[in-house]
């Protein structure tokens, strides 16, 4: 259905690799994942897969793609801007085609995915206007109903609600439909994977190593970690070797170099002398053989970011107290907050949780002895986009700091002088931790933290998070951040906030 021969990618801007030497064969039926740290080029890879003209302004590209699909349906990770002011009516009619459209699976599916039918047809409510995970849903919805027969999809499961989730996961897994799709949701990928194609900058960033695994996720997840484990291990084995080898000959010399120097017959010289001219024709053949072996591999998407010096609050303090507050969405609630307090809040997609974290960011900047960060669901709302990282970072610390906290962050020479509208959106999501760590904060307000993260690296950001000595309060739909990490967990439904047992969550 789709098949790939020597596909390489690389950036026109520098010259930079994403994709070297992609080869896959894609069936009728396959579920293939891409996944990767952010900035690898998983986007761009998926464009050229599905429509190699929305790539070809800012890229090269070689090698050979075979399209034998008839009616593709792409899932971008943004709505274009000039759709975003377009009401929902317009939306769903803009350019399709009335003679494969079915209307009935489009009404179906809305009530699957507790969208409200009558909303489909409204003429007053703008794209602009939905929540993050409306935004998917309303997409979605228009591509399945066009019949497709293959399906590309950025970032699906991407601010959607657990029970959301719960049914694309369904979806991928049953539907007969190809899936090429790129996500960071582990669970999803646990359970949906067929074939994963691995992105990743090795080098410090310099090349691009692509892998190509016909294999579910969790599979490749543990060869992976064993492949890393063993060649490390063969890579140590092959450098200590050398170094006995290396530092016996070291003595050897010095030793036939003191013996040159204090002779004084002409015989013994010549002797010694040819034993030296083999002693460094060895040393040569040492270093010819250190050029093989084995590299050393990379660490394992490490993120090298620790809180320190945190001045948490008192644990019994009171953080956040309200008492039959009423929302400006109209729910009724009391909710009370320590001082270290780790809290997940969960609920349906437009159901007010963004402001009701934007709410509680409001009230708390108003109070002493708190220090707070915040990562907004759209990170927009806080970065300006003509902005530098080393620019949006200035007041948070030394240049020479903050370099040096990027640089641990994977971030190159070139991408802390890069403009932030440039960077991925992994990218962004780093600069907010980055923030929160160089500041020192002790209160934590994040919306949706874990999506743009790869799910190689995701564990560390939970441990990073979970070792964080202060309050963090976070909006999530990612089960296993929330119960690594939660201590509570409340869902915000229609009328109020109700606290609910984190392993009925799980359930």
């Amino acid at each position: 259905m789709l098949q790939t021969k020597h596909l390489s990618i690389h950036h026109l801007k520098d010259l930079h690799p994403l994709i070297t030497d992609l080869s896959i064969s894609i069936n009728h039926g396959d579920k293939v994942a891409i996944i990767g740290e952010e900035g690898t080029g998983k986007s761009t890879l998926l464009k050229h897969l599905y429509k190699p003209e929305l790539i070809q302004s800012y890229t090269a590209v070689e090698g050979e793609v075979i399209r034998q699909f008839q009616a593709p349906a792409y899932l971008p990770q943004a709505i274009a801007e000039q759709d975003l002011d377009l009401t929902l009516s317009d939306f769903i009619y803009k350019d399709i085609d009335y003679a494969i459209f079915d209307f009935n699976q489009l009404y179906q599916l809305a009530g699957t995915l507790n969208f409200e039918a009558s909303r489909l047809d409204n003429t007053k409510q703008t794209v602009r206007q939905l929540s993050g995970g409306e935004k998917i849903k309303i997409q979605l919805l228009k591509l399945l109903a066009q019949n497709p027969d293959i399906l590309f999809l950025d970032k699906p499961s991407s601010n959607l609600d657990l029970e959301s989730v719960t049914w694309l996961k369904g979806f991928i897994k049953t539907t007969p439909l190809t899936l090429v799709y790129i996500s960071h949701d582990e669970d999803l990928l646990g359970a949906t994977a067929t074939h994963i194609i691995h992105l990743e900058q090795v080098k410090k960033r310099r090349e691009a190593k692509t892998t190509s695994s016909a294999m579910s996720y969790q599979t490749y997840k543990e060869t992976r970690e064993a492949t890393y484990i063993r060649q490390g291990q063969l890579a140590n084995k092959e450098r200590e070797k050398q170094a006995k080898r290396t530092d016996k000959l070291n003595r050897q010399m010095s030793a036939v170099r003191h013996q040159l120097e204090d002779t004084k017959n002409s015989t013994a010289g010549r002797l010694l002398a040819k034993k030296y001219r083999t002693l460094q024709a060895q040393e040569k053949r040492f270093e010819r053989e250190a050029e093989s072996f084995h590299a050393i591999p990379d660490e394992l998407d490490q993120v090298n970011l620790f809180f320190q010096e945190v001045q948490p609050l008192p644990a019994s303090s009171t953080l956040i107290h309200y008492d039959h507050e009423v929302l400006v969405t109209g729910q009724n609630l009391s909710f009370t907050m320590r001082g270290q307090d780790k809290v997940a809040v969960i609920g349906q997609n437009g159901i007010g949780k963004s402001l009701l974290l934007k709410k509680i960011l409001k009230d708390l900047s108003r109070k002493p002895k708190i220090s707070l960060g915040y990562m907004p669901q759209n990170y927009e709302d806080s970065l300006v986009m003509t902005e530098t990282p080393l620019q949006f970072l200035a007041h948070s610390a030394s240049q020479e700091i903050i370099r040096t906290t990027l640089a641990s962050l994977q971030f190159t020479r070139q991408e802390i002088t890069h403009t932030i509208a440039d960077l991925s959106g992994g990218q962004k999501a780093k600069l907010f931790l980055c923030k929160m760590v160089l500041e020192k904060n002790n209160v934590l307000l994040l919306d949706e933290p874990t999506r743009h993260f790869s799910p190689t690296s995701q564990p560390e950001i939970r441990k990073l998070l979970k070792d964080f000595p202060g309050a963090i309060l976070t909006v999530s739909h990612d089960r296993t951040f929330i119960n690594s990490l939660c201590q509570h967990v409340y869902e915000l439904n229609k009328s109020t906030l109700l606290q609910i047992d984190i392993e009925d969550l799980l359930n």
